[in-house]
């Protein structure tokens, strides 16, 4: 029989948590992979046991968390298109959310996190914890803005993903392919450009080279997806821009890690990161390890 690796979904309570459990329940049902629900204490490194007990009393956080996960369980089992045959299992953890679920990510297919809200400063601490997963994490991150569960269905709307001819934008169009063939709806591949990048390019050589990037990580996925109606987009501007502009019209943004130019040992590449920072939709990055 074959074991099917879970959906982990990262739970906290807050609103953003909320839309990722709804969310992840979602691909859990879609893929009939195990939804796993993880609340992480965090349990301070001082309060390592010593001669059998703790000197950080648990008692109340392991309440806290057992209220939180058991609220995410409910909210599951109302959910209407949910499978009675999917497994549900929640975990709760003593580590930091980043190592609790960094370290779940090595047999998992897909973790799934809330984002915080609009405001900047809980955009700040989503990057504590969000960034820092992406950096570790071994499979797939998914992001869920609060605002997602309370926008209106979109199942009709395609997926989108940024393409830039790096290692980790192919691991991107791999899973961006994916996501539209088992969501049935065309996919929107946009790759920028700009004559700025280089004083000596005219600009329609500029362009044509993007065009090249953006056929040349195409190819090998159109044969193998050739029910998905893909949109290619070649446009002058800046990645970030062009990619939030897109989002307004696509359930799902797909993303590398880290684009042309990343370093080693890089958090996040710039255009990642700000598309996460400012998007209204769930927003998906390819994890990829220079």
């Amino acid at each position: 029989m074959t074991v099917r690796r879970p959906i982990v979904v990262g739970v906290d309570g807050s609103p953003a948590s909320l839309a990722a459990i709804r969310w992840g329940a979602a691909m859990a049902a879609r893929r009939e992979a195990p939804l796993h629900l993880v609340h992480a204490i965090g349990v301070p490194v001082h309060a390592l046991p010593v001669i059998g007990s703790l000197l950080f009393d648990i008692n109340a956080f392991r309440e806290i968390g057992e209220s939180v996960l058991g609220r995410g369980r409910r909210i599951v089992s109302e959910l209407d298109s949910f499978p009675a045959g999917v497994e549900v299992a929640t975990f709760l953890d003593l580590p930091s959310p980043v190592a609790a679920l960094a370290a779940r990510s090595a047999a998992a297919q897909l973790l799934v996190i809330g984002a915080r809200g609009l405001d900047p400063l809980e955009r700040v601490l989503f990057g504590s914890v969000g960034v820092g997963l992406i950096r570790h994490a071994d499979c797939p991150v998914a992001v869920i803005p609060a605002a997602a569960a309370t926008m209106p269905p979109s199942s009709h709307l395609p997926v989108l993903v940024g393409v830039d001819g790096s290692r980790c934008s192919t691991r991107a169009v791999a899973i961006a392919f994916d996501e539209a063939t088992s969501r049935n709806v065309g996919l929107v591949a946009v790759t920028t450009w700009s004559a700025r990048n280089g004083a000596t390019t005219p600009p329609n050589t500029a362009q044509q080279r993007a065009e090249a990037v953006l056929d040349e990580a195409l190819a090998s996925f159109t044969d193998k997806y050739p029910d998905v109606c893909v949109d290619r987009v070649v446009i002058e501007g800046r990645p970030t821009q062009r990619l939030q502009e897109a989002s307004r019209h696509a359930q799902l943004v797909v993303l590398g890690s880290r684009g042309r130019g990343g370093i080693t040992g890089a958090t996040l590449g710039s255009v990642s990161q700000a598309v996460l920072q400012a998007s209204r939709i769930p927003v998906l990055i390819a994890p990829c390890r220079q």
